[in-house]
């Protein structure tokens, strides 16, 4: 398994009227780490994956990932069970940082 990375490679926008705790507590339930990381924000944490989620209307989701494309669909998978409007972002690595994928739902 690869590190994860130094530097953010998914970035996504949530359409939802949950709360950033819900949200963060969808992926809990996969069996996620889940903490707030600020009086409004939380953290998610896997063995591959630590993003952020912030912000309100929309969500952002957003962090490093380690094996992004191969992981990119498990990083959506509970936004999909829950219905959520997304637009997610996978980026490559320093210097190009070229879009690699993109997933909507």
């Amino acid at each position: 398994m690869s590190e994860i990375p130094d530097s953010s490679n998914f970035f996504s926008s949530l359409h939802t009227a949950l709360s950033r705790e819900e949200v963060a507590n969808l992926y809990g339930a996969l069996g996620w780490r889940v903490r707030k990381c600020s009086w409004t924000d939380f953290e998610i944490i896997s063995d591959s994956a630590e993003l952020v989620i912030e912000s309100e209307s929309p969500i952002l989701m957003h962090g490093p990932v380690a094996d992004l494309i191969a992981r990119a669909e498990e990083l959506v998978t509970p936004l999909r069970m829950a219905g959520i409007t997304f637009t997610a972002e996978c980026y490559g690595p320093e210097p190009d940082r070229k879009l690699l994928l993109e997933l909507r739902q």
